[in-house]
């Protein structure tokens, strides 16, 4: 073999060997910080009523936090935080009054019959 192929050959080792460390490397990396910022999505949700309503109609928050995409929760979480109904609000969800076909007073209306009813098909 000539130089020429050997040192080929050995810069396509030393790629292949730096690919194979920096793929799964970058996989682990953004797996944490995914979760990092999942807790701080959780942590906003459990600061807002949006956790109480969600209890209420019977979505788990972790479950909604694992299967709704995360620009549709930053969302929910922005009506709600916007919300001008908090009174009502508050007063539903202390009386245990909370229906998903009655809760025209929540911004987040359309989008927790949305969940509810993909919860009932099983997606």
């Amino acid at each position: 073999m000539e130089y020429a192929s050997l040192i080929a050959i050995g810069i396509y080792i030393i790629v292949f060997v730096a690919i194979m460390i920096i793929i799964p490397s970058a996989i682990i990396f953004n797996f944490k910080i995914g979760r990092k910022y999942r807790e701080k999505l959780a942590q906003r949700l459990n600061s807002l009523r949006i956790h109480k309503m969600l209890a209420a109609l019977g979505i788990d928050s972790a479950e909604y936090l694992h299967k709704e995409q995360v620009h549709e929760i930053n969302s929910h979480l922005s009506r709600c935080a916007s919300c001008d109904n908090t009174e009502k609000c508050d007063e539903e969800l202390e009386a245990g009054k909370v229906e998903v076909g009655n809760i025209s007073y929540c911004n987040n209306e359309e989008s927790l019959q949305k969940i509810l009813t993909e919860k009932e098909r099983g997606n």
